[in-house]
């Protein structure tokens, strides 16, 4: 039998570790270690001064990139001893002279091979950007199924003009839309589009420049239950140029222009132009984890004859408070003008839904 005295030992030396566990999990230096290590991992900040002193956190950037501050604060209020949070953006840190203040910086940003994250943002209402999703449309001739099978991704990033950054990367991605009314669910039209970007961004400045190529089928089942549709063998190879602008952390604007290079039908026009608007809500609810958001995105081709098409968005993002990336959707959906399905491009549709997106 253990004596009592070696039970009441053991359970004061048991408690004096987790007293002092407890003590260093508050310690301003336990929090700039762990401030410093969310800023650079999960919202990718590099050179960021973090200041702490009696858990109250400051933080300077020079450039937030594209990330949300109230974000950062969220995250950083959820360490653990942390009492209140500010982050200071837009002019080079400065680090107080004196005091008693826990000090981390995180590194500053060096080329690397596959970094996380991409330098410009998902043009969201774009139908025809690579990501992973799936919606259900009512039309006035119909009902169908959209589904969304892609990503967008870097190979290298490295140091750019102007304290920016570039990076080279690819997109790949495949659009289907089924046809709900048959008992089959039948393909109707897969568009496959891949391509290569090179990709900058100096703060709230963002664009690409890329070339892809996209080719069009539609389903064996449709053409035989659509005798009267006439297959066009749409293929053809883009080169685009998107510039995207932050107003404010919750409002952005993007546009651009391309021209078709190799084409067929012979016939197809060249020129493209698109551009958007998105609004991101800076209020959060449900402990950060839900932010409303709306999006735009209005498209002119020459090979629809200059016919406008609006896809329109709007609806909840679902996040981990502190977690820069990846981002769960909810939205309602509107979408009038020429057809983005590509076999079907010559048709003008109009439809609401309801789709799920997802966002790495």
């Amino acid at each position: 039998m253990i004596p009592p005295w070696k039970v009441v030992l053991l359970a004061c030396v048991t408690c004096a570790f987790v007293a002092a566990g407890a003590a260093a999990a508050g310690s301003d230096e336990y929090i700039a270690g762990y401030a410093a290590a969310t800023l650079e991992h999960e919202f990718h900040l590099s050179g960021a001064v973090i200041e702490v002193d009696s858990g109250a956190v400051t933080v300077q950037v020079k450039r937030l990139g594209g990330e949300d501050p109230s974000k950062i604060v969220r995250a950083l209020e959820q360490i653990p001893g942390v009492v209140r949070a500010d982050v200071q953006a837009g002019k080079e840190p400065v680090p107080s002279s004196g005091g008693t203040a826990a000090r981390a910086v995180t590194p500053e940003a060096e080329s690397k091979f596959l970094p996380r994250g991409l330098l410009v943002d998902p043009l969201h209402a774009d139908l025809r950007w690579p990501h992973f999703g799936a919606a259900y449309h009512n039309l006035s001739s119909g009902k169908e199924f959209a589904s969304a099978f892609g990503e967008s991704f870097a190979f290298y990033r490295n140091a750019a003009p102007f304290d920016g950054q570039w990076e080279l990367g690819m997109q790949a991605g495949v659009f289907g839309v089924f046809d709900t009314e048959k008992r089959s669910i039948d393909l109707i039209n897969a568009d496959y589009m891949v391509g290569l970007l090179a990709s900058y961004r100096a703060d709230k400045l963002s664009g690409f420049f890329r070339v892809r190529h996209q080719s069009s089928h539609l389903g064996d089942e449709f053409l035989l239950n659509n005798a009267q549709v006439a297959r066009i063998n749409l293929s053809y190879e883009e080169i685009d140029l998107k510039v995207s602008y932050d107003l404010t952390t919750w409002l952005r604007v993007y546009g651009g222009v391309g021209t078709i290079v190799r084409k067929d039908p012979s016939t197809l026009g060249r020129e493209t132009s698109q551009g958007g608007v998105e609004f991101k809500s800076p209020w959060l609810f449900f402990g950060g984890k839900v932010r409303p958001v709306v999006y735009a995105d209005f498209q002119a081709n020459a090979r629809t004859n200059w016919n406008v098409a609006q896809s329109i968005m709007g609806g909840l993002q679902f996040e981990n408070a502190r977690i820069g990336d990846r981002k769960l959707q909810v939205l309602a959906e509107y979408f009038s003008g020429p057809s983005p399905d590509g076999q079907l491009f010559t048709q003008k549709v109009e439809w609401i839904g309801m789709g799920v997106h997802l966002w790495f």
